[in-house]
């Protein structure tokens, strides 16, 4: 962020602050719990090619934020909730940086930039660069942060943006029609529906079909390190249509997506790599059921967790058919928000891991964006490779007709580029083998990434397992506080949880912590001298787990803990 940005944010009036979306919470909570990453950065860059007028351009950008509150909104912990802060419109900056070294050079300069964090408080979580690579070739470059921004508002911020170029040029009107709304009438909308019990059938849906999930667990070639780069290694995968036409006709019942087929298959994978026949994969699903959500900018993106369940060693068709009904099911109920389908699952937590799903599976339609015409200026995306990664593994595809091409990503903190390539040719051969002979059990598919890590060092399970042995160990309840510091927690779990017992063994979440709680009891203890990591506190844990784990980053650190005893 540059020194005029900062300025220009601080002195910009603050119009009024609404209640932050269910999503733009989990959002903040994620970002305090890993801090100073970019993790949560969504990018787009367009080559425009051609005289360009930079004026032009950034005039178009400052109507553009102009247009759509939240992207110039802030996140800001208001009492015990989170607030979407939206400032009043003012100029927008658009530096030119100049890029001597083509194309290449650009992307390399992409992935710097993309690094450096927002600050949620502050803002702007907007930041626009053009990068010049010579007098008429240029690479807009949109960085945005995920709290006010999904992979649909990407392509509405570039279509505005085009469309409102040569109305700027020009000095004329432009052609957009005035927003129906805004992105705060809808986080305030899902929250009413929410308080109203208008979604609870829903609720109640995702309470039983996710209840008892475990966390999944892929044998890492590499120890699970103490702080996590969250970069990832890929590699390409490829289903040819007629692969995936013939399974789509040959599934039982029929209704069955291209999507569906990729699901299914993925989900053999991660089981037969795994050894677990109970699974759970994140599928993103827009999340904008009304048309007037359609040209807003904002977070609505939505996770569905479909539990897929491959005990009994069904054929490829069987578990393709209940793949289509739990998505039937799941698409019917996506209007819940996916961090009140956590509260409602109580799913076992772990400090740095996310809850319900570690691994997402997000397929795409092949459209391309649709972008207005600028009068001499040749326009095309310009692709940018991921390099962040918040899940162990993500497999991103596009449907093509039948065709489905894209990539699979895991964890390099995890996993190496090997075993990456592995798990790529294991989801094209299950497909090529049940396309084959879609009565074949699962079993007997070919799946090349168990077979050559079936005999690898397990760490994740060795660590799961330890970690179980830990808890188990620790008595169920009770407990009287030893230290100052567990009296502080115990009087404060009171006090948040309402509740009159709290022993230094009961489990935050079992006494009924949320999140949000959670953050409630960071803050109150911070006030009284006592700093606790956040992280932990989002994982399932005692008092006693929290002290000891603060206590022993404190040692490390090479200073004392300390917090005024509290009453009993």
């Amino acid at each position: 962020m540059t020194d005029t940005e900062t300025t220009e944010t601080e002195t910009r009036e603050e119009l009024f602050a609404l209640p932050a979306s269910f999503g733009q919470k989990r959002m903040w909570l994620l970002e305090q719990a890993g801090s100073g990453t970019a993790l949560y950065t969504m990018r787009a860059a367009l080559r425009l090619r051609g005289p360009l007028d930079h004026g032009a351009l950034e005039r178009a950008l400052t109507e553009v934020v102009a247009r759509h509150e939240v992207l110039r909104s802030v996140l800001r912990l208001d009492g015990n909730d989170i607030a979407q802060v939206v400032l009043a419109p003012g100029p927008v900056a658009l530096p030119v940086v100049e890029v001597p070294g083509g194309p290449e050079a650009a992307v390399a300069l992409a992935a710097e930039l993309s690094r450096e964090p927002f600050d949620l408080a502050a803002g702007p979580l907007l930041r626009c660069s053009l990068l010049r690579l010579s007098d008429e070739d240029h690479v807009l470059l949109a960085l945005v942060h995920h709290s006010v921004c999904d992979g649909m508002s990407l392509g509405v911020l570039l279509r505005e943006l085009t469309a409102l170029y040569e109305p700027c040029l020009h000095g004329t009107a432009h052609p957009l029609e005035e927003l129906p709304l805004q992105y705060a009438d809808y986080a305030v909308w899902l929250r009413e529906q929410v308080a109203s019990g208008a979604l609870e059938e829903q609720l109640a849906y995702w309470g039983e079909r996710l209840a008892g999930v475990r966390e999944l667990r892929l044998p890492a070639d590499l120890p699970r390190p103490a702080v996590r780069a969250w970069s990832a290694v890929s590699a390409p995968v490829k289903a040819a249509a007629p692969v995936v036409r013939q399974l789509r006709l040959t599934a039982p019942g029929g209704g069955v997506t291209a999507s569906m087929v990729a699901l299914a298959a993925y989900a053999v994978v991660l089981s037969r790599w795994s050894g677990q026949n109970d699974l759970v994969v994140g599928l993103p699903v827009a999340g904008r059921p009304e048309v007037d959500l359609e040209p807003l900018v904002g977070f609505f993106v939505n996770t569905l967790p479909i539990r897929v369940d491959l005990s009994g060693d069904p054929s490829f068709g069987e578990l393709l058919a209940q793949v289509r009904d739990r998505c039937v099911e799941a698409y019917s109920r996506a209007d819940v928000p996916f961090e009140l389908m956590v509260e409602r699952a109580h799913p076992d937590r772990r400090a740095g891991r996310l809850p319900l799903a570690q691994t997402l599976l997000n397929v795409q339609q092949s459209v391309p964006p649709v972008l207005a015409a600028i009068t001499g200026v040749t326009l095309e995306p310009f692709e940018l490779p991921d390099t962040a990664l918040q899940f162990d593994a993500v497999a991103d595809l596009v449907e093509q007709g039948d065709a489905v091409t894209g990539h699979v990503s895991l964890s390099a903190d995890l996993f190496t580029a090997e075993t990456a390539a592995l798990v790529a040719r294991s989801l094209s051969s299950v497909l090529r083998a049940a396309s084959a002979a879609p009565g074949t059990a699962l079993s007997a598919l070919p799946c090349p990434v168990a077979d050559a890590r079936a005999a690898a060092p397990v760490e994740a399970y060795e660590a799961y397992e330890a970690y179980e042995e830990v808890r188990t160990a620790v008595p169920a309840g009770g407990g009287k506080p030893q230290t100052p510091g567990e009296h502080l927690l115990v009087a404060l779990w009171r006090e948040v949880l309402e509740v009159s017992e709290v022993g230094v063994h009961d489990e935050f979440y079992a006494l009924g912590g949320n999140s949000m709680r959670a953050v409630r009891i960071v803050t109150a203890a911070r006030e009284q001298g006592l700093e606790l990591p956040l992280d932990r506190m989002l994982g399932q844990h005692t008092i006693r787990e929290v002290i000891a784990h603060t206590e022993a980053a404190a040692a490390a650190a090479g200073h004392r803990t300390t917090a005024a005893p509290a009453a009993a």
